[in-house]
């Protein structure tokens, strides 16, 4: 009796969700790591360059931004002077490395002219220049960049900017930059929804992912060129004809059989 009920709680014991029915959510903290596809690949792979896979060293350029040439002062044999003596070879080592980073200032000066008949008349201002002191389209594209491609958090961008930039720019004001980027895309979003719907075959997929705090649904639609993204607070037809792909298209629509693709 208590060696059946000793091998019983072994057994329980012993239980997970790979030689049981147990639900992946009743592990809780205590999950057993395991590891990954890509963890078990890289560590039956070798360490060092695989045969056949091309090398990737750092070489020198033809063309360097700068050469600074050292001279020897002195003979190390008889420490005679060596200024003027005759140039037998030389070696180079190339160091490729950052130049100082800092903001490049460009002033504006719109200048009134009056005219012979008494009329002044001003010059406008580039379309950049939308203050008497702002950031200019570089630090824009910048910003940009890093938040919606590299996925940095604007408090840690703000750091950045003052850090490696020496430039003040608010959460605020990276907000604004980012929203502007976005608006300036339209003409390059319409472009590729009107090649997507003349494709002769684009994939859609949907899932969700939470904005600001709220549920939204995140849609795609793709060839092996070209990928539209959509986020919509709606599910459904609405968010599809938002998107605008495949109520113009009149290709193969490769979907997961969602009803919603149907209508």
């Amino acid at each position: 009796m208590f060696e059946d009920r000793l091998t019983e709680l072994e057994e329980r014991l012993g239980r997970n969700l790979r030689n049981s029915s147990t639900p992946p959510a009743a592990e809780g903290f205590s999950k057993p790591l395991s590891p990954s596809r890509t963890e078990r690949r890289a560590a039956a792979r070798k360490v060092g360059k695989h045969p056949g896979a091309p090398g990737k060293y750092l070489a020198q350029v033809a063309d360097p931004d700068m050469v600074i040439a050292h001279v020897p002062a002195s003979c190390r044999a008889c420490e005679d002077d060596l200024a003027g003596a005759e140039v037998v070879d030389t070696e180079s080592r190339q160091l490729f490395d950052l130049p100082e980073i800092h903001l490049f200032v460009t002033e504006h000066l719109a200048e009134r002219r009056r005219c012979r008949c008494g009329s002044m008349t001003k010059a406008s201002f580039p379309a950049a220049a939308t203050a008497p002191a702002c950031h200019g389209p570089g630090v824009r594209a910048l910003a940009c960049y890093l938040t919606v491609h590299q996925d940095l958090l604007f408090d840690r961008m703000t750091e950045l900017f003052v850090d490696v930039l020496g430039c003040e720019a608010s959460v605020g004001a990276l907000t604004t930059m980012v929203t502007e980027g976005a608006h300036a895309t339209a003409l390059f979003t319409e472009e590729i929804r009107e090649l997507l719907g003349t494709a002769d075959a684009v994939h859609f997929d949907e899932a969700g992912g939470r904005v600001a705090g709220r549920l939204n649904c995140v849609y795609s639609a793709s060839t092996e060129l070209f990928t539209l993204f959509d986020c919509h607070p709606k599910r459904g037809r609405v968010a599809m004809d938002d998107l605008g792909v495949i109520a113009i298209m009149g290709g193969v629509a490769v979907h997961d059989g969602w009803k919603s693709y149907r209508s």
